[in-house]
């Protein structure tokens, strides 16, 4: 009985001992599984032949202090007003990546649908790890000041926290310089907005060997506002091109740019003479044949084509012209009666971004009271609507001005992008 005790002893840790080394064995081909699908994932993409990207036209590095700076000197604004944000943005400065900005060119079209070679800037973050992708469209439109001529700019600065940042020209700037700016024109921004993603998606591929993340936030302020508020709009109205975005923050737009110039036109007042390279634009991409000399006044009827095509910031043009419309428009030119403002109207009916979408992402919308550029009620009409259908919108209503509250919302991106 003693013999087969141990007998059985024996065979029972060969048994348990057969069963370690078996679930050893599986665990180690698990682990080896895991570390090879692991490897797979992080395993760099092969190298495709370009479809969009037409070129590199050259690479640089960015920082965020020159980004900062050059903020400031693009909404003429100085160090001292930006003292209240002071310790939020030298946090920033701190957590702030380097970059490496390359200037591309790629493949789009201009309004009339025609195939334009277009630039822009794709910042990467020299670390080679991206934390996301922001897609900023372009405040500043400007033939001197754009992306591709001013690599540390506004845009680029929210991102400096490790997010790919794409950034293009838009037409009119860096390769298309030639071409009149198609101010407004949402359709056209859009596609030439995607068209970029698409070409920095060829390029961060086959430099990095790294796919693009899918997920986006999109930004813009000011004139870029609603542009970037249709940009969310077309990713949503083509999943084909699988861009989530998850985050939208606009600030101080024209979402309802008939409500602007009605505003204007009422009051014979504009903080910002944005009016007369409009007029210009619309004229031109619309053929609408108007004589622009039947609608400028003053200095501006004999100087709107070298004044409004985009070579003069339009602060500089305001500093020229004044804030009486009187002085630069016949404004008599705008009523009901004239077919000629009716043409006008129906053109720049297409540049509101139609509500006709449910947004699947967190908006944030914000504004200031005292606005003097754009109306208040241009924000306050679209968050009615979203709020209508349920969207997931964030409204900030400030006490400041147009450039102020462009700030503050910086800020908060800063907030939540760097901290």
């Amino acid at each position: 009985m003693e013999t087969n005790y141990f007998c059985s002893q024996r065979y029972f840790m060969r048994l348990t001992i057969h069963h370690v080394l078996v679930l050893a064995c599986f665990l180690l081909l698990s682990c080896a599984f895991c570390l090879t699908s692991c490897e797979s994932e992080q395993e760099h993409l092969k190298p495709e032949p370009y479809q969009v990207l037409d070129s590199i036209l050259s690479t640089h590095e960015v920082v965020f202090k020159e980004a900062v700076n050059e903020m400031l000197e693009d909404v003429g604004l100085t160090q001292d007003d930006l003292k209240p944000y002071k310790q939020e943005i030298d946090l920033a400065a701190l957590r702030a990546r380097k970059y490496k900005a390359y200037v591309i060119t790629y493949h789009t079209t201009d309004p009339n649908g025609r195939p334009v070679i277009a630039s822009g800037v794709v910042y990467y973050p020299k670390s080679g790890r991206a934390r996301g992708v922001i897609e900023a469209v372009p405040f500043n439109k400007n033939k001197y000041k754009c992306p591709s001529k001013q690599l540390a700019n506004l845009e680029v600065m929210q991102g400096m926290a490790g997010f790919i940042v794409l950034v293009p020209d838009l037409i009119g700037c860096g390769s298309t310089e030639p071409m009149l700016i198609p101010y407004l024109y949402i359709d056209n921004i859009t596609k030439v907005s995607a068209d970029f993603r698409r070409a920095a998606t060829e390029l961060i591929r086959n430099v990095y060997g790294l796919p693009m993340p899918e997920w986006t936030m999109i930004s813009g302020i000011s004139l870029s506002a609603s542009e970037a508020l249709a940009l969310a709009r077309y990713y949503h109205f083509h999943p084909e091109l699988g861009v989530k975005v998850n985050q939208l923050w606009i600030a101080g737009g024209a979402y309802n740019p008939q409500l602007v110039i009605d505003s204007q036109l009422r009051t014979c007042h504009s903080e910002y003479a944005f009016f007369p390279n409009v007029l210009c634009s619309v004229n031109h991409y619309d053929g609408l044949g108007l004589n622009l000399k039947d609608i400028f006044r003053g200095e501006l009827k004999e100087h709107y084509e070298e004044w409004c095509t985009g070579y003069m910031p339009i602060l500089d043009l305001t500093k020229r012209l004044g804030t009486d419309l009187n002085s630069y428009l016949n404004v008599d030119y705008f009523n009901e009666e004239n077919p000629n403002y009716l043409s006008l109207k129906n053109s720049f009916a297409k540049f509101a971004v139609p509500n006709d979408w449910v947004p699947s992402c967190e908006i944030h919308i914000y504004h200031g009271k005292n606005d003097t550029f754009v109306p208040i009620e241009c924000s306050e009409q679209l968050v009615e609507y979203l709020k209508s259908v349920g969207a997931d919108v964030h409204y900030v209503e400030t006490d400041e001005g147009h450039f102020e509250t462009t700030i503050i919302m910086g800020v908060d991106m800063v907030k939540l992008l760097y901290m």
